[in-house]
């Protein structure tokens, strides 16, 4: 019959057999594990990167949107700006439209007076002319 140390040993060798195959799947439980926690620590980066992206992204939106604001007022200002030149542009059209009226008016004037002024010259030259007909006789 074999002694305790024996009898311990034989025992240590069966749990040992036993706990062989535990083991080895524990190691693989583990391996795996530490993968999936590997992974689960990238995931966990990825999304603290994509986290910041989307508030950078955020912010641009927001920057974008006052851009737009501002480029609407910009357009606002433009058009009353335009009006504000149609408005002074058809002013400006009226008042030469008063001025060529004028003008032709005072033209008219002119030439009338003209025309009288040169009757008037041709009477004289005639009645010079008769003068001197009765000087000359």
């Amino acid at each position: 019959m074999p002694n305790n140390n024996e009898l311990f040993d034989m025992l240590r060798a069966v749990i040992q057999g036993e706990l062989k195959p535990i083991h080895q799947e524990l190691q693989q439980v583990n391996t795996r594990l530490d993968t999936l926690e590997a992974g689960q620590a990238d995931l966990r980066q990825g999304q603290k990167k994509l986290e910041a992206a989307q508030t950078d992204l955020r912010q641009g939106q927001q920057e974008l949107k006052q851009e737009v604001q501002d480029l609407r007022r910009g357009q606002e200002k433009l058009e009353a700006g335009q009006l504000e030149l149609r408005q002074g542009q058809v002013a400006i059209e009226a008042a030469v439209n008063d001025l060529r009226a004028i003008n032709r008016a005072t033209h008219k004037k002119i030439f009338t007076q003209l025309d009288s002024i040169w009757g008037d010259v041709k009477n004289i030259g005639k009645r010079l002319d008769v003068q001197e007909e009765k000087a000359i006789r």
